[in-house]
């Protein structure tokens, strides 16, 4: 399975890009301190693993 996140260090920015987005996207907390710009259903799967959702 081979995801795509697009990471951001500030929300306003990832919150901009996911506005922008084609697709639904959905806004994820990450490990690395960074918010993940991720699809619904990569978004699913890391919210079943404990990762927080943003909005």
């Amino acid at each position: 399975m081979e995801t795509t996140a697009f990471k951001f260090r500030e929300l306003g920015s990832a919150l901009s890009f996911q506005g922008r987005c084609l697709r639904l996207m959905r806004l994820v907390l990450g490990d690395d301190e960074m918010f993940w710009v991720v699809t619904p259903a990569d978004a699913a799967r890391l919210e079943r693993l404990g990762y927080e959702l943003v909005g």
